[in-house]
């Protein structure tokens, strides 16, 4: 990140990381820059709303799902 701050794929997989090991704020955190950097990206949207799932937010891991299924409908 330090050596490409505008780079998605860190950011996505830095936040999977955290996923995996339960830091449900970090990724989130991680998850929000990658969709900032690109919003038309499913992959963080989708990614992020299992982090919310992880945090017991059904309503913002709802919202997440479907957007990432609006964007590709690989995550219907």
């Amino acid at each position: 990140i330090q050596l490409d701050p505008a780079e998605i794929v860190t950011y996505q997989s830095r936040g999977i990381a955290y996923t995996l090991l339960g830091k449900w704020q970090r990724a989130i955190q991680d998850f929000d820059k990658a969709i900032q950097l690109d919003p038309n990206d499913g992959v963080p949207y989708n990614a992020r709303g299992l982090a919310y799932r992880g945090l017991g937010q059904d309503e913002k891991a709802d919202a997440d799902k479907a957007k990432a299924c609006s964007l590709d409908s690989k995550y219907c």
